[in-house]
């Protein structure tokens, strides 16, 4: 509504219109109509063929469209005249669908060499490697052509997902075996996400209790990690410690309200535990942090009649 409005007060050949008028593309888009976002990235480019935002919604809305071809083609032309992380990540999954894995990679390894720090243009060269290589240990020497120099063990995320490519074709046992003895060096011991990772590997092995270690290793480095939160307590949950999951359940959903999985988890625990009442105060509290969670309205008035049927029960 803002954009329309913007642009109703703006001359239809103006630098401003066109923006505005790509920038309603791009939401468009967003909305899910790819159709209609590319037609009207189609109507910018027609007054001015380098306006980059459209070009990025054009290639898009192709490749949405199922149209690879023409999303690279476009893709290409706007990385070109503003390179960009989004523009790469987007430009080589376009190559990717069309069938040019060889320029996807390059893309991604062109990318990789402007933006070292970019985790996710990192998974999305590992992952496409991955299933581009019949045999991915071939692929390590490959990968590290893709950093500026040897890996830098302090770049803890980085290092970590190497590791998790370097692994991932291995039995989980041996995997294992091995991480453990990688852990144990320098500074690698205090990479929260070689622990989560660790823990990831035990679990695939069936060993909780050592899952359990690892995560909550991960989370002493990095209290703020809710990753690291998240898989620790639901670990505790599937060992049945429910008692000691209770306040990391609780601090999960204070810092992601919107988690469904944690809101189904708490309230089911707070019936088990006996804890109905000191929960209907948490959410309570979790309303005037959030209160356009309206949901949770609902949540308090259940909590609240379990804990009325309960107190019935015991008169």
């Amino acid at each position: 509504l803002l954009l329309n409005e913007a642009l109703a007060e703006q001359p239809a050949t103006s630098f401003e219109h066109k923006i505005l008028k790509a920038n309603l593309a791009d939401v468009i888009l967003r909305q899910g109509n790819a159709k209609e976002a590319r037609e009207m990235a189609l109507e910018v480019l027609g007054e001015d063929s380098r306006q980059v935002a459209a070009l990025t919604v054009l290639g898009m809305a192709t490749l949405e469209m199922k149209k690879p071809d023409e999303a690279a083609e476009n893709l290409q032309k706007a990385y070109d005249l503003s390179p960009n992380p989004f523009r790469a990540g987007r430009l080589a999954r376009a190559y990717e669908l069309s069938g040019s894995i060889d320029k996807a990679l390059t893309t991604l390894k062109n990318a990789l060499q402007q933006y070292p720090e970019d985790s996710y243009l990192l998974k999305q060269y590992i992952s496409l490697q991955e299933r581009a290589s019949k045999d991915f240990k071939k692929s390590g020497s490959d990968m590290q052509q893709v950093l500026p120099d040897q890996v830098d063990e302090e770049d803890f995320l980085r290092y970590a997902e190497i590791m998790k490519a370097k692994l991932n074709n291995i039995d989980p046992a041996k995997a294992t075996e091995q991480l453990q003895k990688v852990i144990k060096v320098g500074k690698r011991k205090n990479n929260p996400h070689l622990h989560l990772l660790l823990g990831d590997l035990l679990r695939k092995t069936g060993n909780e209790g050592g899952a359990l270690e690892a995560y909550h290793q991960a989370r002493e480095l990095e209290p703020q990690n809710m990753l690291a939160l998240s898989k620790l307590l639901y670990t505790y949950r599937r060992l049945g410690r429910t008692e000691e999951a209770w306040p990391l359940l609780k601090l999960l959903l204070y810092h992601r309200p919107a988690d469904k999985t944690a809101k189904a988890s708490l309230l089911k625990d707070a019936v088990e535990l006996k804890k109905t009442k000191e929960t209907a105060l948490f959410f309570e509290e979790l309303l005037e942090k959030y209160p356009q969670r309206k949901d949770f309205y609902g949540a308090i008035r259940k909590l609240k009649q379990v804990a009325e049927n309960t107190d019935k029960e015991q008169l």
